[in-house]
């Protein structure tokens, strides 16, 4: 009996010190001020510019993430402040190899999810703690899946001039800059008018401009899956 209770007690401080030796890891990324790309069409007319210096509020200076114990830590901090606007959205994403964290801020509001992709475990997070204050909005996640490799963090700010309409004028700022699906470069760099990441004109009506960012179908499919989800718990 005395064995017994002393395994009992063995057990439950190995548990304890397992526990402590949680996963914890980090990653910072920083980005320049001054690198908002800016999309312009009017008519036949377009342009798509880089380094736009006069909008604080998207222009993204740092991404991170913090994993402390059982739980992830999004943030995203740009030069001016978080916009209380429908004009004004902001994303965050990363991905490991079973796993999904989304966090999102527009208007007033956040959303957010985590989920893995663990086939017979998988797990879900649709309430994270959502705080926007200052310069920095933060997302405070439960740890899903194993979080072990192939962890990528990116993210972007954008504004329109129309509610979510991409077709006419709007700005964005990504971090990293490579993952812009528009601009494709490092910011800075321009090309032959037409191109993506160019600068220019043209009267061409084979070149419209882009209906979207790559992605974003995904995320509004995400979105909706999360949403039923949460009203399917409920109704439970």
């Amino acid at each position: 009996m005395k064995l017994w209770k002393n395994s009992i007690i063995f057990v439950s401080v190995a548990a304890m010190l397992l526990s402590s030796m949680a996963v914890s890891a980090d990653e910072t990324k920083s980005d320049p001020t001054g690198d908002v790309w800016h999309w312009n069409y009017t008519g036949s007319i377009y342009s798509w510019d880089a380094n736009v210096g006069n909008r604080p509020n998207i222009d993204v200076t740092e991404l991170s993430y913090t994993v402390s114990g059982t739980q992830i830590t999004l943030t995203l901090k740009v030069a001016g402040t978080i916009a209380n606007s429908e004009l004004i959205h902001y994303y965050v994403y990363l991905n490991t190899s079973d796993s999904t964290y989304m966090l999102s801020w527009g208007n007033g509001e956040g959303f957010g999810f985590g989920m893995s992709s663990e086939e017979g475990s998988q797990q879900m997070d649709f309430e994270p703690e959502i705080t926007a204050i200052g310069n920095t909005i933060s997302a405070t996640f439960d740890v899903v899946g194993t979080f072990s490799t192939g962890v990528e963090v990116y993210g972007f700010a954008q504004e329109f001039t129309i509610v979510g309409d991409m077709t006419t004028e709007f700005w964005q700022d990504w971090v990293p800059n490579e993952d812009d699906p528009f601009g494709g470069q490092d910011s800075g760099d321009s090309g032959d008018s037409g191109d993506s990441g160019d600068s220019g004109n043209s009267g061409d009506s084979n070149s419209p401009p882009p209906t979207g960012t790559p992605g974003f179908e995904t995320i509004a499919v995400i979105g909706a899956i999360a949403v039923a989800l949460i009203i399917l718990r409920k109704k439970k």
